[in-house]
């Protein structure tokens, strides 16, 4: 493994974030997969070029797929969760991500997927990331501007489609909790604690 600057990453990427921990060897093709992801991910965080679903698709392949059920359960593609948070980015306008603390490419997908007849040996991106916002924006779901500031790591795993080179699946895990309780958004109840 090896270390790029952000310079070096926007010189091979086009993305000008610092990557700690990447592949010293890529084919071309693990490349370009890797291109599209963090070019996908610098979009989908930027509050001034996430403009919604429509920002990222040139990136998404057909019928593509989103999980993330606990934390943004009613998006189901890549565009529906860049749409989803461009609405969490007009209440944190500064949000971004700071760096990439792990960029992994290669056949790992063969232990996600149970279809044999699915898996590729030189398809799965693999990333964690270190993100910062605060909450100097609009309203969340009825919360004034707290001025607060939340700093969170996040993971993606991408299935890449083979044919197009294109996101295919894409399955996002990230502490929300703590997230939240930074930003204060987050109420206690009789029940427990409520995300609003």
């Amino acid at each position: 493994m090896i270390s790029l600057s952000k310079e070096e990453t926007a010189s091979r990427f086009g993305v000008e974030k610092a990557i700690e921990h990447f592949p010293s060897h890529l084919t071309a093709e693990e490349e370009k997969y890797v291109k599209t992801v963090l070019q996908y991910m610098d979009t989908a965080y930027s509050p001034s070029r996430n403009t919604g679903g429509k920002s990222v698709a040139h990136l998404c392949a057909p019928n593509n797929v989103f999980e993330a059920r606990s934390t943004f359960p009613t998006a189901h593609t890549a565009e529906e969760y860049a749409e989803s948070h461009s609405h969490v980015m007009s209440a944190l306008k500064d949000l971004h991500i700071i760096s990439f603390q792990v960029v992994n490419v290669k056949g790992a997908s063969r232990h996600l997927i149970p279809s044999p007849s699915s898996c590729m040996t030189e398809n799965l991106v693999s990333l964690r990331y270190e993100a910062t916002g605060s909450h100097i924006g609009e309203e969340h779901n009825g919360i004034k501007p707290t001025e607060k500031r939340g700093h969170w790591s996040g993971a993606g795993n991408f299935i890449m489609d083979e044919e197009s080179g294109l996101i295919q699946h894409w399955w996002k895990d990230w502490d929300k909790m703590q997230m939240w309780k930074q930003l204060g958004w987050v109420r206690g109840t009789d029940e427990g604690v409520e995300f609003v």
